[in-house]
């Protein structure tokens, strides 16, 4: 059965960023690929940087690894949404993580029925959770549990 039309998968870029120490990941790109072919939207979350340094002098981390991943998407044939960045702040980050993951239902006009959440942090994947939204919780490529090469095959 394949993926409903107007579905969205989010994945923490950093689940994503830890899978790309190993030795090929073009296997996990091709996987991301053919959902997003079967209709499922590809969106990453990451931690809003602490400073935005745009300069001639000095390029800006958060967007070349963006622009490598949106690479490897479109090598592999599939499409990435972009990168969504939550803001962070010590006193109010379990709102902030709700208010992005509001915020993204919104832009996308989706029930929180129409998104599956793939990430480490268990405090956003709560938050996913009272929103309504399905999880998976996947660990580092280097701890036992489950990878994210397992989790993205729940999804399906």
């Amino acid at each position: 059965m394949g993926a409903k039309p107007n579905r969205l998968l989010i994945i923490s870029r950093d689940a994503l960023l830890d899978t790309l120490g190993e030795r090929d990941t073009r296997p996990l790109f091709r996987t991301l690929a053919a959902l997003n072919r079967k209709g499922l939207r590809l969106l990453l979350t990451a931690p809003e940087p602490d400073r935005w340094l745009p300069t001639r002098k000095n390029v800006d981390n958060a967007l070349s690894t963006q622009r490598e991943l949106l690479e490897r998407f479109r090598a592999a044939g599939g499409d990435l949404e972009g990168v969504y960045y939550v803001p962070r702040s010590l006193l109010t980050q379990d709102r902030n993580r709700e208010g992005a993951l509001k915020d993204i239902l919104k832009r996308y006009s989706l029930q929180a029925d129409g998104v599956t959440l793939i990430s480490s942090s268990s405090p956003f994947l709560q938050v996913a959770q009272r929103l309504g939204m399905k999880t998976i919780e996947c660990t580092p490529a280097n701890k036992p549990g489950l990878d994210l090469n397992s989790a993205l095959k729940r999804v399906i």
